[in-house]
C-alpha cells in the first residue's frame, strides 16, 4: 500500500483526476441504536480493475465525504493521514468495534474482508477512525467519526 510521503505527493494530481465507479454506503447519526450519538459512517468499494492504484481509490473514497462548506480542509486533512500498516485482525476489530452501534449490518465487503492482502489506519483519534485495504479484486475502506 502507499506511504504518507506518495500521498503528499500526489493528492493534489489525483483530487483532480476523474473519479472511476465508486460504492459508497453512509450511515448517519439516526442508523445507530442510540439516534443523537453524533457518529456517522462512511463505508466505501472500489474495483481494482477500475482504479490504477490504492491510493487513487483513497483519494476519491476521501473527496466522496460531505465536504461542504468545509473544502478548504479537505487537502490538510488527506495529508495528515497516518498510512501506518494494519493487519486483517486489527482491522475487523476496528470496523466491528465502531459499527458496533448501527441499527443494520454493513454491507458485508467490509465486514468480513474476505481477500485481505494489506492495509492501512489512516487516521486513529477519539472523534476520527479510518482504514482502506486492499483485497483480491477491490479496495475498501471505513471512516467513523463523531461530532461529540
Amino acid at each position: 500500500m502507499f506511504t504518507r510521503q506518495e500521498l503528499i505527493a500526489t493528492f493534489p494530481g489525483l483530487a483532480v483526476a476523474d473519479s472511476p465507479p465508486l460504492e459508497v454506503a453512509y450511515f448517519p447519526s439516526r442508523d445507530f441504536i442510540t439516534p443523537d450519538c453524533e457518529e456517522s459512517i462512511w463505508v466505501f468499494r472500489g474495483w481494482k480493475r477500475d482504479f490504477t492504484s490504492d491510493l487513487l481509490f483513497w483519494v476519491k473514497a476521501l473527496q466522496a465525504q460531505d465536504w461542504s462548506g468545509r473544502e478548504d480542509y479537505l487537502v490538510p486533512y488527506a495529508e495528515g493521514g497516518l498510512c501506518e500498516p494494519i493487519t486483517e485482525a486489527e482491522c475487523i476489530r476496528l470496523v466491528t468495534e465502531y459499527s458496533s452501534g448501527l441499527r443494520s449490518p454493513l454491507p458485508p465487503y467490509i465486514a468480513d474482508l474476505s481477500g485481505f492482502r494489506s492495509g492501512l489506519r489512516m487516521y486513529a483519534e477519539w472523534y476520527d477512525v479510518a482504514a482502506v485495504a486492499e483485497l483480491d479484486e477491490m479496495f475498501v475502506a471505513f471512516c467513523w467519526s463523531t461530532t461529540a
